[in-house]
């Protein structure tokens, strides 16, 4: 009887072992080419093309990305902070108030330092065309800093 289950087994494992081959071999042939950009991500680098003065724009975003860079770092730091202290078995009240006050006040900066690179730019940007070159302008900023 054990023999039988044994030659059972055997038989039900080479089986499933050589369905799955074929299964893995048919989609490793009809893996498809990578995914083109999307028509709808064409057309939106192309209307911040149209809307970004280029070169007029790149010198502001130049001054703005280390302070913009430097103030999201801080907010992620404090942030963090104060998960920890959510997690923490050991803290006060006291320590957390003070640490969601140090996270508002990086928020805040943050926030500061947008509004001054997006006011900067309102100088080269024509009126009809800033809330879709503030919009543009916002990803070049921080395409690279993620």
């Amino acid at each position: 009887m054990n023999r039988r289950l044994s030659a059972v087994l055997a038989t039900g494992l080479v089986v499933v072992f050589a369905t799955g081959l074929f299964f893995v071999s048919s989609a490793l042939g009809q893996q498809q080419p990578p995914p083109q950009p999307s028509p709808r991500g064409q057309a939106r680098e192309q209307q911040c093309a149209s809307v970004l003065p280029r070169q007029a724009v790149e010198a502001i975003l130049a001054n703005h990305r280390e302070p913009l860079r430097a103030a999201r770092e801080a907010m992620a730091t404090q942030e963090r902070a104060l998960r920890s202290l959510l997690v923490a078995d050991n803290t006060t009240r006291a320590a957390l108030d003070a640490q969601t006050a140090r996270s508002n006040d990086a928020r805040n900066a943050f926030a500061r330092a947008r509004m001054n690179a997006l006011w900067d730019l309102r100088s080269v940007i024509p009126a009809q065309d800033r809330q879709v070159a503030f919009r543009c302008a916002e990803r070049v900023l921080f395409r690279g800093n993620r």
